[in-house]
């Protein structure tokens, strides 16, 4: 009896071994053309891909070794050679060594005199969406800097003014220039409080935190003045009219002042 049930159960067990497979050729012949061009695709799109991602490092590699053998023309002295490659680089270059291009040439343009020239270049840069935010970041403080040494002190607050928070990794330049702006324009206190920031902020950059101690102590020493100044003003006002009035003879009975000792 047992022996029975083992055969059937094997028996059962080989007819829907045999089902599935009947299935399973079935839809394989349904739809096998399909799952193949599914593979087919996956391994084209990977591929294709793989390529691109070798051609835009390619390019990019390429476009670095043009922008770097540019920036040797000039400073070798051979100025209109490499400011003509970082134009074609700047038109041509991919959108990131095209944006450091256009930095570059505005740099120039700062050095040969051109500072309005350069400060719309940096205007026009950080005003590009396409371009990466630290990009936009970094014209946007050169911008800023520049605004500052043309004496375009709300220009250069305006500029800086969101890159100030704590977290931002332009906030150190940011305050500095705001700084500096609040220094120039005669708002002591409130220069003294960005020049602070940057002194107890533990990322801040050893130069620049040089520069801000050195601008507290200015800026402290500028605050004592006067203070100090009219804290010495009141007994040199008392010494003066007390010797005024041990100079004065008595007056004689004529009300004229006497000259006897």
């Amino acid at each position: 009896m047992a022996n029975d049930e083992r055969q059937t159960d094997t028996f059962i067990r080989e007819v829907d071994e045999e089902l599935r497979r009947d299935q399973l050729k079935a839809l394989w012949n349904r739809f096998g053309w399909l799952f193949i061009g599914v593979c087919v695709l996956i391994v084209l799109v990977t591929a294709g891909n793989r390529g691109w991602v070798w051609w835009q490092d390619r390019k990019a590699a390429q476009a670095g070794d043009r922008f770097l053998a540019a920036v040797e023309e000039i400073q070798s002295g051979n100025r209109d050679a490499g400011e003509a490659e970082l134009k074609a680089i700047a038109e041509k270059g991919g959108a990131g060594y095209a944006a450091l291009a256009r930095l570059q040439l505005a740099g120039e343009s700062v050095a040969t005199g051109d500072k309005k020239g350069a400060l719309s270049t940096y205007d026009t840069l950080t005003a590009d969406t396409s371009l990466p935010q630290s990009l936009r970041d970094l014209a946007r403080v050169k911008a800023a800097l520049l605004a500052l040494d043309l004496g375009d002190d709300a220009g250069a607050v305006k500029r800086v003014e969101p890159l100030k928070e704590a977290g931002n990794p332009w906030r150190h330049a940011a305050r500095e220039v705001l700084g500096t702006a609040a220094y120039a324009s005669g708002d002591l206190a409130k220069a003294r409080e960005y020049f602070t920031a940057i002194q107890e902020d533990a990322e801040t950059p050893q130069d620049m935190w040089l520069r801000s101690g050195l601008m507290i102590s200015l800026i402290d020493g500028q605050l004592a003045a006067p203070e100090t100044a009219s804290k010495d003003a009141a007994p040199a006002g008392d010494s003066t009219d007390n010797a005024s009035k041990d100079t004065m003879a008595p007056a004689d009975g004529n009300g004229a002042a006497s000259t006897d000792p």
